[in-house]
C-alpha cells in the first residue's frame, strides 16, 4: 500500500515534536570523534513544500511549525531552527525539511547517511534533494527489511529513525518485530521511533500496546515522549504524538522538560493539551 504521502502533513505539530528531537539526538552522537550510521526506514521526500498542492490541501503547518517561526524561542530549539532557517532565507517560510535532512546537517563527511523510501514519486524526490551528497545513499526498498541487512554498522554506532505512516494494523507489530530484531543484532544502538496519538479506540489502543511491548524489550534505556495538542476526547483524529527512544542522550530528558512547555503554549488547542516523559533504564 503506498497511498501515504507525508508532504500532506509537513511541518505539523508531530513533525515538530519528531525532528526537534532527531536534531538533539544527532546533534549529541556528532560529539564523539568515532563516525555513525543515521539510518531512516521511512525517509518520504526529504524537503516539502508548504505552498503545494499536498500542503495546501490540509494546512497542517498552521498549528505546527508556523507557530514558532516568528516566535521568540527557548534555546532548546536553535539548532532546530537554524535547519529550518538555512531552508528559508527570507521572511517567508516555504519549505519544512524531513527527518533525514535535519538529521544531515549534523553529520561530518565520516558519517554515513542510509535512506529507504517506497513511495515512487517521494522516492524521486528524495534522490533529488541529496543528489550529489557523498555520504547518503538511497533505496527504493521496504525499510525494515533493510534495517536490518545494516546491523550491527561497521562503527559500532548508529542512529535509527522509524516512522511509518501506520496505515494498516499489521505496521504497528511490523515495528515490535523490526526492533527486536534490531536490539539482538546491536544493542547499543540509538534508535527513534514515531507513533501518532489517535482518539479512536482501535488505534488509539494499537499505539498503547506497541509501546508497551516496546518497553519490555531487552534494551539498556528506555524513554517515551508525548505531546498532545488537545485532549482524546476532544480532536477527531490525530490530537498528539510520541516517540518511544532506546538508548536516548543522557541529557535529552532535560531538554524535552525544557522545551515541551513552550510546544503546550504555542501549539496547544485546548486546555487539555499537554505532554509526558518517562523514562527508564535497565539497572
Amino acid at each position: 500500500m503506498l497511498s501515504y504521502r507525508h508532504g500532506f502533513h509537513a511541518g505539523n505539530h508531530a513533525d515538530v515534536l519528531k525532528h526537534w528531537v532527531c536534531v538533539m539526538t544527532a546533534q549529541y552522537m556528532v560529539q564523539k570523534d568515532k563516525p555513525i550510521y543515521y539510518i531512516d526506514t521511512h525517509s518520504a521526500a526529504g524537503i516539502y513544500s508548504l505552498n503545494d498542492a499536498l500542503a495546501t490541501k490540509t494546512q497542517e503547518s498552521q498549528g505546527g511549525i508556523k507557530t514558532l517561526w516568528d516566535a521568540k524561542l527557548p534555546a532548546v530549539f536553535k539548532d532546530y531552527m537554524a535547519v529550518i532557517n538555512q531552508l528559508n532565507p527570507g521572511e517567508t517560510l516555504k519549505l519544512y525539511p524531513g527527518s533525514p535532512w535535519f538529521v544531515r546537517q549534523s553529520l561530518r563527511p565520516s558519517d554515513k547517511v542510509r535512506l529507504f523510501e517506497l513511495h515512487p514519486q517521494d522516492f524521486q524526490l528524495l534522490r533529488k534533494n541529496f543528489d550529489g551528497d557523498k555520504i547518503v545513499a538511497i533505496e527504493k526498498q521496504d525499510g525494515f527489511s533493510g534495517l536490518k541487512a545494516l546491523l550491527p554498522p561497521p562503527t559500532k554506532r548508529a542512529m535509527v529513525v522509524i516512522d511509518p505512516p501506520y496505515e494498516q494494523a499489521k505496521e504497528y507489530q511490523q515495528v515490535v518485530s523490526a526492533m527486536e530484531q534490531a536490539l539482538k543484532r546491536f544493542v547499543n544502538g540509538v534508535y527513534l521511533i514515531w507513533y501518532p496519538l489517535i482518539n479512536r479506540n482501535d488505534k488509539q489502543s494499537m499505539s498503547e500496546t506497541m509501546v508497551r511491548k516496546l518497553k519490555n524489550l531487552n534494551a539498556k534505556s528506555f524513554l517515551d515522549v508525548r505531546f498532545w495538542v488537545s485532549g482524546a476526547d476532544e480532536e477527531q483524529g490525530m490530537y498528539g504524538s510520541g516517540l518511544a527512544i532506546f538508548n536516548p542522550p543522557w541529557n535529552l530528558e532535560q531538554q524535552l522538560n525544557e522545551g515541551l512547555p513552550f510546544l503546550v503554549e504555542k501549539m496547544g488547542l485546548t486546555e487539555k493539551a499537554g505532554f509526558s516523559v518517562e523514562y527508564k533504564e535497565v539497572t
